[in-house]
């Protein structure tokens, strides 16, 4: 082996076997916590389905014309908050509260419509918050076609701290696959060294620093990273868009095809990516010493 080559790839030349079948091995364990990143990342653990079963109600005054309805609610959908906005005049209102409560028609007097027109509003599963709530309910109450919100005040804090506990469990799941995943690298970088101490001593015999042995295996396994997790994102990103497009229903748990590739989920995969390539490069660090210690015995 020539010393002035480049060391950075030095484990693939000189146990390419063995660097296949722990890359291969890595990949393995990557895919399925790719898969869980990007879960977690669009679902906000269960917060994406609690907003969607959860909604603001804003009641309009008998006097508000649809006009004056269909302007108010394109405000409401407008805000931060807000991710969808929907007018239901008197007679959809009327409906769907008998079929709520069949036969109430057929009480006498029932005949007439007693209800008016609503605004139902949905908040984003990223705002589903204290503030985020209380900024919508703030905006709708001074508005003076509004007769009433209806917003489940008493129930909120519960709902609220359900979500963050969940929330927190689900990041904790997913830290703590991190962690064996970190595991797992040390262990055979660990292994891999020890291995090729004979070869490291042969380096450092012909003046080779041993710091630039480290560095340059550390540079390598972060790429070796940058590569792994990127197939792993790639591969599951397609595969939660298949499922999302075979089972729809799962997209209220979890989200849209289309938020796997938006602009904020690239942005995150790109950090997937670089916390990948860090751990590949300080499990290799961390590995370098069980060399040197083989060499010294």
């Amino acid at each position: 082996m020539k010393v002035n080559h480049s060391l950075v790839w030095i484990d693939w030349r000189l146990a390419g076997k063995t660097a296949a079948v722990q890359s291969l091995g890595r990949f393995a364990f990557l895919f399925p916590l790719a898969f869980a990143f990007l879960a977690v990342l669009l679902s906000g653990g269960i917060a994406r389905f609690l907003s969607s079963q959860y909604a603001v109600t804003a009641m309009l005054r008998e006097s508000a014309s649809q006009e004056e309805a269909i302007g108010l609610t394109k405000k409401i959908a407008a805000l931060p908050a807000v991710r969808s906005a929907e007018f239901k005049d008197s007679t959809v209102s009327w409906k769907e509260f008998l079929m709520a409560y069949p036969g109430v028609e057929s009480i006498p007097g029932a005949a007439d419509n007693p209800l008016p027109g609503y605004i139902e509003i949905r908040i984003r599963h990223d705002r589903f918050t204290a503030s985020g709530v209380e900024t919508v309910i703030s905006a709708l109450k001074p508005v003076e076609l509004v007769d009433k919100v209806l917003a489940g005040e008493e129930s909120l804090p519960r709902l609220f701290q359900v979500n963050r506990a969940l929330h927190a469990l689900s990041l904790a799941g997913f830290a703590v696959l991190v962690a064996l995943f970190f595991v797992i690298c040390r262990l055979q970088e660990r292994l891999r060294c020890i291995a090729m101490t004979g070869d490291f001593g042969f380096l450092v015999e012909r003046g080779v620093p041993v710091r630039r042995i480290a560095a340059s295996r550390a540079a390598g396994a972060a790429i070796s990273g940058i590569v792994l997790a990127a197939v792993a994102l790639v591969s599951a990103a397609a595969a939660l868009h298949f499922l999302l497009g075979r089972y729809p229903s799962l997209a209220v748990a979890i989200g849209p095809q289309e938020e796997l590739f938006s602009p904020a989920s690239a942005a995150a995969g790109g950090a997937f990516v670089l916390l990948i390539a860090l751990l590949f490069a300080v499990s290799s660090l961390l590995g370098w010493p069980s060399a040197r210690s083989a060499g010294n015995r």
